[in-house]
């Protein structure tokens, strides 16, 4: 059992900085009495990962959660508008071969016309082989390179038919935190920290620098991937690794100019030879890198490549090399992974932040419902779903490389790397028919949020194959021929 009842506890801890670490002492400060005193040690010796992130469809909620102005937010970070990403060259490696995964609202014609768990307007696209991001209004701009002034203009319109979210720029957002959290009383301290001291219980009870010992009562492990506390002698937990479906490794991050006049309202994600080059837009540029496997390219080549499909040189950050996966237990005692320290698997979709949100989230509801006196089944529950959370998405990931290209070495080895059973079994009655909420409510179970909405699946599934018109035809022949009919003329208008 964990009691964290006030006044019981005098001190949370978080150590490290960046994106979790400050997001994580934000919410921490909220859900605790003025009397227990939150505090971040972080070193500044010790940078932070990333060049430009972007959110997923929960940021800006948890900005809003957290009391947090958005204006405030895009004034102080030069935030960029996000409605999804762009996917070039993922089934022939061409130039012009792009599909879109947008954000699209619940509130469209397509998300509101239901019949037996399917969309029959989408049904009828997918059936017709229509562009399925074409039936999102904010579709438009985003081809049409529209400013962000145009953009906020849609937006406010209600009728662009996007959930936004944000680019940004890592270390202007981590600043920023940083600057909200220290006005809210978050205590700071700038340090080494040299080990971290459990009782004989397995309970951590002080962090040790060069110059003190810092008493706490529950420590929050956001240092990233060096992951310094969870995985480690006294916090022993399985680390699952995914390099057998996603066999990205590494990641050189790096600057470059916008290819476009105004910033795009979408991340792209061009292949490459051996991975894909991801492409955010700030303000003044853009924040890139390449993501590859080591086993098919060095860092040198990855250089010169990106630098030739380019046409001009780069100045490459540090490369950046992982294990996709996560921990099986990022909650021990009193102790909590979060962030890239729980686990990481590659940069494609945006979901390390994604799910970091969603794991504090779902921390603050266990925290608040039981009082702060959290039983050890609830733990348990806790990392079971964060497991399962983390299996969507290797799935949601593994299932952008059913794709079907193969004239490189990487490529090739892609087609031939196997799927999660999970992933299979989807794959499997996603050839007969449309996805469903029933298959895939179970990625989010004791409470958790899902991540990914059957409509995002579909919008990858039927530009990759994997979900082919037939499966959308099916659907339709079930419907009155009323509403077959309408659903068609739907589908053809959007087309044309």
């Amino acid at each position: 059992m964990l009691n964290l009842r006030n006044p019981s506890p005098q001190r949370i801890v978080v150590l490290g900085g960046g994106t979790a670490g400050w997001f994580a002492a934000i919410a921490l400060r909220r859900m605790f009495s003025p009397s227990v005193e939150i505090k971040v040690v972080e070193s500044s010796k010790i940078g932070i990962v990333g060049v430009g992130e972007g959110g997923l469809l929960n940021f800006i909620g948890a900005l809003h959660h957290n009391n947090i102005d958005i204006n405030e937010f895009v004034r102080e970070t030069g935030a960029t508008w996000k409605w999804g990403f762009s996917y070039e060259g993922w089934r022939t490696g061409k130039e012009d071969d792009r599909f879109f995964h947008l954000f699209a609202s619940q509130e469209t014609p397509v998300s509101r016309w239901q019949e037996r768990g399917a969309w029959p307007y989408l049904c009828a696209m997918v059936s017709q082989q229509a562009e399925l991001d074409s039936y999102i209004e904010a579709s438009r701009l985003i081809k049409n390179n529209a400013t962000q002034a145009q953009a906020a203009a849609l937006l406010d319109t209600k009728n662009a038919g996007i959930v936004p979210s944000f680019h940004f720029d890592s270390y202007k957002l981590a600043g920023y935190l940083k600057k909200v959290a220290l006005s809210r009383g978050v205590q700071h301290l700038d340090a080494v920290v040299d080990e971290v001291v459990f009782d004989e219980k397995g309970f951590a009870r002080e962090l040790r620098t060069a110059d003190e010992r810092i008493a706490l009562d529950f420590l929050i492990d956001a240092t990233g991937l060096s992951r310094k506390v969870i995985g480690k002698k006294g916090m022993e937990s399985e680390w699952v690794s995914f390099k057998d479906y996603l066999l990205m490794d590494c990641a050189i991050p790096f600057y470059m100019p916008h290819p476009q006049p105004n910033p795009m309202l979408v991340t792209r994600a061009v292949t490459m030879n051996a991975g894909w080059m991801w492409q955010i837009p700030l303000v003044d540029r853009v924040g890139a890198g390449y993501v590859f496997s080591s086993k098919y390219l060095r860092e040198e080549e990855a250089v010169k490549e990106v630098e030739q499909r380019l046409g001009y040189a780069i100045e490459p950050h540090k490369t950046l090399r992982f294990d996709p996966g996560c921990f099986r237990k990022v909650w021990q005692n009193n102790v909590m992974a979060l962030g890239l320290s729980s686990g990481f698997v590659e940069p494609l979709e945006a979901t390390s932040i994604g799910q970091m949100l969603e794991q504090l989230h779902s921390f603050e509801r266990v925290i608040t419902s039981s009082q702060g006196v959290v039983s050890d089944s609830a733990i348990r529950e806790f990392n079971e779903a964060n497991f399962t959370s983390w299996a969507c998405i290797r799935d949601f990931l593994r299932m952008h490389y059913d794709c079907g290209r193969n004239d490189t070495p990487l490529w090739q080895a892609v087609a031939k790397s196997p799927y999660p059973e999970s992933y299979r079994a989807l794959r499997e009655v996603w050839q007969e028919r449309m996805p469903r909420m029933v298959d895939v409510e179970n990625y989010a179970i004791h409470g958790w949020r899902g991540i990914f909405h059957p409509i995002n699946w579909t919008l990858i599934a039927a530009p990759l194959g994997v979900l082919p018109p037939e499966a959308g035809e099916m659907e339709l022949r079930r419907l009155t021929p009323q509403k077959y009919a309408e659903a068609q003329r739907y589908a053809a208008e959007v087309k044309n």
